[in-house]
């Protein structure tokens, strides 16, 4: 895409859109109220330079000028342009390393977190599509594996639908009452077991500590000689 959209403005609100110019005759669309719908034909020389803005089309990008000073320093020096194509490349070097990586599917009770927050933030309902989007940003639109990643994630919205933490609408996914209790039942599974692993690993130290001092009372070596080792 290529092209220019030139509109006249008038006490600072929408006034003209520029279809040709002919013998010194703008041939133009008359703001309505609602839309650029009057034919009109106003003279170039009535227009002050200032009251045209030009809006161009480069691309998937826009770049606004108001003014044709502005237009025409714009189009000598290129500087809009020059930070187009810098973002340009920027996000082509950003998406070749993203499509380097393995989209991770998230697991059971990932995803239901993730869905929570989403709920949280406002979004009840949502699609494979929107997911893909909210866990791997829209990048992933781009990366070799997005077909095989995305049914993954449908097969995994699916089984929730199956053991009932999630409810189907339309193509759209909602969570349960289930969801929550299932998150909570984890997270207390998940709080024990680390308390678990925190009282083994004091558990161990204890058992090595009285190892020690067993070894040391029996006289299998002297306690004083390993304090004098380690403050050597």
């Amino acid at each position: 895409m290529n092209c220019f959209t030139i509109y006249v403005d008038k006490a600072g609100g929408p006034y003209l859109i520029v279809r040709a110019l002919k013998s010194g005759l703008l041939e133009c669309d008359e703001w309505t109220g609602a839309e650029f719908e009057k034919p009109v034909e106003v003279p170039l020389a009535d227009i002050a330079a200032s009251d045209i803005s030009i809006t161009h089309f480069y691309g998937f990008s826009e770049v606004q000028y108001t003014g044709l000073v502005d237009f025409a320093l714009g189009r000598i020096f290129r500087l809009p342009y020059a930070r187009i194509h810098l973002v340009r490349a920027v996000e082509a070097t950003d998406q070749y390393f993203f499509n380097k990586k393995k989209l991770i599917a998230k697991q059971r009770i990932d995803l239901l977190r993730f869905m929570v927050r989403r709920q949280m933030d406002g979004n009840p309902t949502s699609s494979p599509t929107d997911l893909m989007t909210g866990l791997y940003s829209i990048k992933w639109v781009f990366h070799p594996d997005k077909d095989t990643q995305h049914k993954r994630l449908r097969f995994y919205l699916d089984a929730l639908v199956d053991t009932g933490e999630l409810r189907q609408r339309g193509h759209k996914y909602e969570l349960t009452g289930e969801a929550l209790k299932v998150i909570e039942v984890y997270e207390e599974q998940e709080r024990k077991h680390t308390e678990n692993v925190k009282i083994q690993r004091r558990m161990l130290w204890l058992t090595v500590a009285i190892v020690l001092l067993t070894a040391a009372q029996a006289g299998l070596y002297k306690l004083p000689t390993l304090l004098d080792l380690s403050s050597s």
